[in-house]
């Protein structure tokens, strides 16, 4: 299977204002009854053009922004919050662990419009974006020879390699070669999640379940280990590199600090945020691709943002409840690395008879955050 090789060229960074007022633009929710649908997560394509969504008993979906967003610099505050419907849907069979973009993805290209997802009892599938239909698959297999699940899975930034993290290794496919040929890394505990280096095509971060975090080296099937970050209280759920492959943010369940990571003095945090994370839900971290905006959801329903382009631990810069009469989490946020769009993600509880607990509902909002017009 041939994917085009990713060519470097210039995107521009979406430009951030936090101190302007925040509009709705779009929103898609599902309710709860008896399927009980939530969202597992939420990803914007590398080009910024698409949303990629996994509900569970739902499968997983292609969204499409409102064509007006791709125009002018200004929004009218007037402007009615759209619904946002699903371009491309894929039924799951299972359970889906882990998901994500092929990192040169670029909607002008159809052949790399792609996305990789690993399910309960099942290969890595890759998917077409623009019609739904299966790609490949790759299959990694335990010590018995029997198929097992990736946990995690993650492409390298130059998108050659695929990372999948197992139970007892993780394993490197070659993106060009689907089936069962591939590489082992053995690891001490489950690979809860994984995150490879912008700057360095063959560094990866493996977080596990043990709160630790592994920073391996990779190059034609060579391994070598790096360095252990320890510090978190939980297993870890979300990690995010700078984009010069300096620093490393990390976030876990049940741990309400985010801790920055200077991979060039390994030693110790260089500085610690904190969020509201007291349940096991996996909440989300993002950084703007400028290395200047690190945002983050909380259990409490709040969404906020710190300016991390200092070398000291920032207060708050910004921050936003989104559902302040209801015991929501916002679990997920992401920024668009080429629009100024805040995605983020809530769900929540409420009390049904017989003292069981049950998703109320989904939403995912999209935020501009940027110039607006008041008419």
């Amino acid at each position: 299977m041939e994917i085009p090789v990713m060519e470097s060229s210039y995107v521009p960074y979406a430009n951030f204002n936090f101190e302007n007022t925040n509009l709705e633009l779009a929103r898609s929710q599902w309710p709860n009854y008896d399927d009980q649908h939530y969202l597992r997560g939420c990803k914007w394509s590398p080009d910024g053009t698409c949303l990629l969504t996994v509900v569970r008993g739902a499968g997983m979906h292609v969204m499409e922004l409102p064509p007006d967003l791709y125009t002018g610099d200004t929004i009218l505050t007037s402007r009615p919050v759209v619904p946002l419907i699903p371009a491309v849907s894929v039924p799951e069979s299972g359970l889906i662990y882990d998901y994500c973009w092929y990192p040169g993805m670029n909607s002008a290209n159809p052949a790399t419009c792609c996305w990789l997802a690993s399910g309960h009892e099942g290969p890595i599938h890759l998917w077409d974006a623009f019609t739904g239909d299966l790609r490949c698959s790759y299959r990694g297999y335990n010590n018995v020879d029997e198929l097992e699940a990736a946990i995690s899975v993650t492409f390298s930034a130059d998108g050659q390699n695929i990372f999948c993290g197992y139970k007892k290794n993780v394993k490197i496919f070659s993106t060009s070669r689907p089936g069962r040929e591939y590489f082992e890394y053995p690891i001490q505990h489950q690979a809860s999640c994984l995150t490879a280096s912008l700057a360095q095509p063959g560094i990866v971060a493996i977080g596990t379940w043990k709160n630790t975090i592994e920073l391996v080296s990779q190059c034609d099937g060579t391994f070598r280990h790096l360095c252990k970050l320890s510090g978190h209280k939980g297993g870890i759920t979300t990690m995010a590199f700078s984009l010069d492959g300096c620093r490393l943010y990390s976030g876990a369940r049940k741990d309400n600090e985010i801790i920055c990571w200077d991979l060039r003095v390994p030693g110790r945090p260089m500085f610690c945020l904190t969020r509201a994370s007291n349940t096991n839900q996996k909440i989300t971290i993002d950084l703007s691709r400028d290395n200047k905006w690190l945002v983050s959801g909380g259990s409490d329903g709040k969404v906020q943002v710190w300016d991390v382009s200092q070398n000291i631990a920032p207060s708050v810069h910004y921050e936003r409840c989104q559902h302040e009469k209801l015991n929501r989490s916002c679990l997920i946020v992401q920024v668009s690395l080429v629009l100024p769009l805040l995605l983020s993600i809530i769900t929540g509880f409420r009390i049904k008879s017989y003292y069981c607990f049950r998703r109320l509902q989904i939403g995912r909002i999209l935020y501009r955050i940027n110039t607006l017009k008041n008419e």
